[in-house]
């Protein structure tokens, strides 16, 4: 496993080195309310933070972009008869990003979360759980945009065969590229 997360953020430094002057860069940040889904799960969302940097990189000129990301997410849930479940990622997003009109972007695309910290003391949690995000920009003037995206996980969150659930988050934040 650790192999893959070398291979990985190995892979977006090669990605992001590749400078250009049409390339842009920037960071993002926000909230996350996150949640699990799955058999047996009674739970209410958790809010967290998350923040990272980005990289636009023109595939088709003002129209389509390839957008790494590298950010450190909060995520996790809480239920009535226990403590809150905190899990912290370190996500690499890898979305492809259509800008519908300059004032209006959609992106989606795959997120690799490879987990940081977390508090769980009964099972075993995942050290990589892939998603799939889908989010809108409103992209406002002098480089900044407000952002929103949903993120599904693909996999079981932990590892252990009785708790099966997947992350679900909703980021909403803002945005700003140099």
């Amino acid at each position: 496993m650790r192999s893959l997360k070398i291979l990985l953020l190995s892979a977006f430094i090669v990605l992001v080195s590749n400078a250009s002057s049409a390339q842009a860069w920037g960071i993002r940040a926000g909230a996350n309310i996150s949640d699990i889904t799955g058999n047996g799960w009674n739970t209410d969302a958790k809010t967290g933070l998350y923040v990272g940097v980005y990289k636009e990189i023109p595939l088709v000129k003002s129209l389509l972009f390839i957008q790494p990301e590298v950010q450190y997410s909060q995520e996790g849930f809480s239920t009535a008869n226990a403590k809150d479940t905190k899990i912290d990622y370190l996500t690499v997003p890898i979305l492809a990003k259509i800008y519908a009109v300059k004032l209006l972007s959609f992106e989606t695309g795959p997120q690799f979360g490879f987990v940081v910290s977390d508090n769980v003391d009964y099972t075993d949690v995942n050290s990589f759980v892939p998603s799939w995000a889908f989010g809108t920009s409103l992209n406002l003037p002098l480089g900044l945009s407000i952002n929103a995206r949903y993120i599904t996980g693909l996999d079981d969150t932990f590892d252990n065969p009785t708790l099966s659930g997947k992350n679900q988050s909703f980021q909403i934040g803002a945005a700003f590229q140099f």
